[in-house]
């Protein structure tokens, strides 16, 4: 099976951004998907309004209601949910932005659990069933702040490091068990999250959030920010089989931004 038919997918934060991007593109290769965010009506219009091909190779689309800021409920919530999943694409929110001298450790307290123990206890939730098929797929979406912290995201810089030292000792853990872990790395991607990080940039240098944008925009080789939907091509690709001998890497989808190798 090469395009994810007879597959289930648990798409986190799947309501918007990136989720939603990485959640349309695997429904259409053929993946049924959940969309899982807090508000669960807000999931399940989100998976109503996706757009899905006609032919009937298009995966169903779901909407579930789950709380990442309570990471103590999540493995109930899913075991009422009653389903397994193949594919677990785990995008968590980020921190409030602000800059690392501003930042308490009620602050790095928080976002650890909402951003790291909120992650780990969907990935405890799914693996059984990926180890008991020999096949599955974990993917993260992280941030080029695990390349290059981000001044304004201080909080987020420092736990989504310490998630991405958890991808890779998962991927070394479950390589044997047909499961591959991933993460991929978004550059300047237009989401509301990103539209937040330039209003605030844009405050702190009393300019416009266009101006920001645009001198961003030049900084990038590929002249323009991306969409949710280059970051759900990347992702169906790893969730699939065509990229069975992948696992415990970083990807980049950045326009050529980052500059580091």
């Amino acid at each position: 099976m090469r395009n994810g038919q007879n597959k289930t997918a648990l798409v986190l934060g799947g309501t918007s951004g990136i989720g939603l991007g990485i959640a349309r593109s695997l429904a259409a290769q053929g993946t049924a998907v959940t969309i899982a965010g807090r508000d669960a009506e807000k999931a399940e219009k989100a998976a109503a309004n996706i757009a899905l091909p006609t032919g009937g190779s298009a995966g169903a689309v779901s909407g579930i209601g789950l709380d990442l800021s309570r990471p103590e409920d999540i493995p109930e919530t899913l075991r009422r949910y009653g389903k397994s999943f193949d594919i677990a694409v785990l995008n968590g929110p980020g921190y409030r932005p602000g800059r690392v001298t501003a930042a308490t450790a009620d602050d790095f307290s928080q976002a650890y659990s909402s951003m790291f123990l909120s992650l780990r206890q969907v990935v405890e939730s799914v693996v059984g069933a990926m180890r008991e098929n020999r096949w599955g797929r974990l993917l993260y979406v992280s941030s080029s702040s695990v390349v290059s912290p981000i001044g304004e995201l201080a909080v987020s810089s420092v736990i989504r490091s310490a998630v991405n030292a958890y991808m890779k000792l998962l991927a070394n853990d479950l390589a044997g068990d047909g499961i591959t872990v991933n993460s991929i790395v978004p550059g300047r991607i237009d989401t509301p999250r990103v539209q937040a990080v330039d209003a605030a940039r844009a405050r702190d240098r009393g300019i416009a959030p266009d101006e920001v944008r645009a001198a961003t925009e030049g900084l990038i080789p590929a002249g323009r920010y991306g969409t949710p939907e280059d970051m759900g091509e990347l992702a169906a690709f790893l969730c699939s089989d065509r990229a069975g001998y992948l696992t415990g890497s970083a990807y980049r989808c950045d326009g050529g931004m980052i500059t580091a190798l």
